[in-house]
């Protein structure tokens, strides 16, 4: 006769599952935030440089037009568009950035008029930064930024003390 298992070693098992499940949630939690914000970093950072390349490639300037709706960022309305154009809206886009995969992450941008310009002959990026950070953790944030002189862009971590999801301080 085949014995199977009491209905107390069942509820016992489902028990020590649950307190297990309840700890482990947090973790994945911390886990699906910081592959957001190291996607973000990287598609960010891939961006710019793409567009110092298409700048170079064209021989012209090009422009990122940073655009973010009047409500707040962290619902993943925004997008930066590269066009030919310094007025947002008039060129042709020729590629875009959306942000609609980041939602829960708040960014802001401190470049002149929120847009990025790149010269045609080295694809040097106009100096600013993009700063991102998840919702309500903004001790926890990243920067893009880039430098017109030395054209370099990088991602750093904007506290001055302590590295964030991998990436080493900005000094």
């Amino acid at each position: 006769m085949p014995r199977g298992f009491t209905l107390l070693e069942l509820m016992s098992t489902v028990a020590v599952l649950s307190i297990l499940l309840v700890y482990a949630v947090p973790s994945f939690h911390r886990i699906f935030e910081a592959n957001k914000m190291q996607r973000l970093a990287d598609g960010l950072h891939g961006f710019v440089i793409q567009s110092k390349s298409e700048a170079v490639l064209r021989r012209q300037r090009l422009w990122a037009h940073i655009i973010i709706a009047e409500s707040d960022s962290s619902d993943g309305n925004w997008r930066i568009e590269l066009t030919n154009r310094s007025a947002p809206g008039l060129g042709t886009v020729i590629h875009a950035f959306s942000g609609q995969p980041f939602q829960g992450i708040s960014l802001t941008a401190s470049y002149a008029s929120d847009q990025i310009s790149f010269d045609g002959v080295h694809g040097r990026p106009s100096s600013g930064n993009i700063r991102f950070h998840p919702n309500g953790e903004s001790s926890k944030a990243l920067k893009l930024v880039s430098h017109t002189l030395s054209a370099r862009v990088r991602i750093c971590s904007d506290d001055r003390h302590k590295e964030h999801y991998g990436y080493s301080t900005c000094s």
